[in-house]
């Protein structure tokens, strides 16, 4: 086995051991549409389950029928989502038995997951290292506006801001933490740990803390969620009043298909907000195939620089659907104190409160953050300030590698 495949299925591995110990009733067993010599992963999936739009249902059972299946399970599922649990069979080959049925493939999908490996990288594109510091941060803003920022991510840990000292986790009024940053009863960080502390923190490094408040939720759980929890989740923050939504995290649908969760949140949700600005990461694979909700016209897709930000990183994706670049290669971050283990079973212990780790998701909150900074100091809307920050990239931009934001 080639190294390269061989740490592929490794990480593939540990994720699929991390989203099934889930804790509550959130654990979901974890597959992959591999490609033929099991190289790449075309996308992950979520067994047992597909999804359609609740208007499609009578269509897809009669397809059931035809197929000779047995009826499925149904249940309701966000933004106008019906949930087909089909526990005994491939999700994968069902929605393609369907397809043929049906003669459409968008009808009917498995339940994507969105992840923090996809393919041969990881989300973040590396693993954390120790590091002692300092976070560097811009001054506070000045100015009237006052916006509100939500996270979506994974491994929040409040107590990190003690043992890092870094002081604007103040503005962090409101979270949810429903992953274990620790193996129960020792002090051994999960993979993924401390992610969603981090990418807070980038952006918070950037915003300020005075004149912002922020949201964390935190339903990546074990470094994955399926397309209908994150939905949920987004569905939550947007019609709560945030005006800016900070997305660590992303997927790979079928090909030529966008994820039917994200279409759905996009017709029934976010066409009806049109004052929220989402940003996500561009994902970490070096390559210009679209990822989602990253790719979308209605998100900010954000790639990541070289540290000195004169390159794009090799392993940040690109294309014509990437709005800027900014540095997310080797950033310093909060992480927590405790024993982590890599995948080629070496360790490190992190005693600092630091780390250094890398990846498009540690870029994508600094174009956040500069968004909401744009918003206190002109006191302008979102997506006013989202248009501001992207002439700033624009002005910057680098021939070899497009728009470009240095802070």
């Amino acid at each position: 086995m080639q190294p390269d495949r061989e740490r592929l299925h490794q990480e593939f591995e540990r994720l699929r051991e991390n989203s099934a110990r889930r804790t509550k009733e959130r654990g979901f067993e974890l597959a992959a549409r591999w490609n033929r010599d099991e190289t790449a992963i075309e996308y992950l999936y979520r067994q047992g389950q597909l999804i359609c739009d609740e208007r499609d249902l009578d269509t897809v059972l009669e397809a059931f029928d035809q197929l000779r299946i047995d009826r499925p399970e149904v249940t309701e599922g966000p933004v106008g989502l019906a949930v087909l649990h089909v526990p005994d069979a491939d999700a994968a080959e069902i929605a393609a038995k369907l397809a043929d049925i049906l003669g459409d493939e968008r009808i009917v999908a498995p339940n994507h997951v969105l992840d923090a490996q996809v393919h041969m990288s990881m989300c973040p594109a590396t693993e954390p290292v120790p590091s002692y510091g300092p976070i560097p941060v811009l001054g506070e803003p000045v100015g009237p506006g006052r916006p509100k920022v939500a996270v979506v991510d994974t491994g929040y840990l409040p107590v990190v801001a003690k043992d890092s000292g870094f002081g604007r986790f103040s503005a962090v009024k409101k979270y949810e933490i429903d992953d274990d940053v620790y193996v129960p009863g020792t002090d051994e960080i999960r993979p993924y740990g401390g992610h969603g502390t981090a990418t807070t923190a980038r952006l918070l490094a950037v915003s300020g803390a005075d004149a912002v408040e922020v949201e964390v939720r935190d339903c990546l759980i074990g470094g994955a969620v399926d397309e209908l929890a994150i939905v949920e989740d987004l569905e939550k923050v947007i019609k709560g009043g945030a005006d800016i939504v900070s997305v660590q995290a992303g997927l790979y649908a079928r090909q030529g298909n966008t994820p039917k969760s994200f279409d759905l949140l996009y017709r029934r949700v976010v066409s009806k907000h049109p004052d929220t600005v989402i940003v996500a990461p561009a994902g970490n694979h070096g390559t210009d195939v679209p990822f989602w909700p990253a790719a979308y016209s209605w998100v900010t897709a954000v790639g990541a620089l070289t540290t000195g930000g004169d390159y794009r990183a090799p392993w940040s994706n690109f294309g014509y659907w990437v709005d800027a670049y900014t540095p997310g290669e080797s950033t310093v971050v909060p992480y927590p104190n405790g024993r982590y283990g890599y995948i080629d079973e070496t360790s490190a212990r992190f005693s600092n409160g630091h780390s250094v780790w890398s990846g498009t998701s540690f870029a994508a909150p600094v174009v956040a953050g500069l968004i909401a900074r744009r918003m206190i100091e002109r006191e302008v809307s979102a997506p006013v300030a989202r248009h501001i920050v992207l002439q700033e990239a624009a002005i910057g931009a680098l021939p070899h590698t497009g728009p470009r934001l240095i802070v």
